[in-house]
């Protein structure tokens, strides 16, 4: 659990440099325009950062219960039976994380040798975000739904900001 949690710190931290980069870059490009030197290839470089920004997050939005959901169906079910539901949900949502992750993985495996058109980017190197993130919002998910079916717990509960 120590490992998972140093995890989650490096996404946050990963997903901070991300998102500063995606504020920093634009604009950047946007004086240097103005000046008459824009820069070759910051919207590949923007473009990058906006994917690990979306899924680098997901563990974590996953772990503070940030995924969209409709709970009403769970206010009507009797305890145990919204229990169960939670339990389902939450593997099902595990698992189709693990199926992008396979998918992912296949693309990757066709793009191994592609790389972006200006700046060179590996496409493996766009693929890695989404690979780590889902993968570990599928752990997430398994976490979860250990801890209801051990009823530890809920899944993680909406926060309302």
């Amino acid at each position: 659990m120590r490992l998972f949690n140093t995890l989650r710190t490096a996404c946050l931290a990963i997903g901070c440099f991300a998102l500063a980069a995606l504020v920093v870059l634009p604009a950047t490009q946007i004086a240097l325009r103005g000046l008459g030197a824009p820069v070759v290839g910051m919207e590949e470089l923007t473009r990058y950062f906006l994917i690990v920004v979306t899924f680098i997050g997901l563990p974590l939005v996953t772990a503070e219960g940030g995924q969209i959901r409709m709970d009403e169906l769970h206010h009507f079910l009797p305890v145990t039976a919204a229990g169960i539901l939670r339990v389902i949900i939450a593997i099902v949502s595990g698992a189709a994380f693990a199926t992008v992750v396979v998918a992912i993985w296949a693309s990757l495996e066709v793009t191994i040798g592609s790389a972006t058109p200006t700046l060179g980017i590996p496409f493996w190197l766009f693929n890695l975000p989404a690979l780590v993130g889902l993968g570990l919002g599928g752990i997430e998910f398994a976490i979860q739904a250990w801890r209801i079916a051990r009823q530890r717990g809920q899944a993680a509960p909406p926060r309302l900001v």
